[in-house]
């Protein structure tokens, strides 16, 4: 699989969302999320990895989602495809030519 993807293995459609801080009247704030913008992808695994959360093992599926380059996407932001969000944990320009933005992203279950 190459790093950068003919144009027509961007075949899945997703959905960039980004965070909304709300608020909440006590000092704290409720994050919730508003689409930004409906793109083609291409998503591919990359692995799982195993992490122990209050004394029980949890998997997370990491995966590779690859997109047009967009200047406003961020580690803050996740994508959403077919009802699975996939937080974003990096964003990198593979060859700093604004063609392609290359996201690890996180399952979140």
């Amino acid at each position: 699989m190459s790093v950068f993807p003919r144009i027509g293995a961007l075949r899945h459609r997703v959905t960039l969302e980004a965070s909304v801080d709300a608020p909440d009247g006590v000092g704290g704030f409720s994050r919730s999320f508003t689409p930004v913008a409906t793109l083609w992808a291409r998503i591919a695994p990359s692995g799982v990895h195993e992490d122990f959360v209050e004394q029980r093992a949890e998997q997370a599926a990491t995966l590779v989602v690859t997109i047009r380059w967009r200047d406003d996407v961020s580690k803050d932001m996740r994508f959403v495809y077919r009802g699975r969000k996939l937080r974003i944990q990096s964003v990198i320009d593979p060859d700093e030519r604004r063609r392609f933005l290359i996201c690890a992203c996180e399952e979140i279950t």
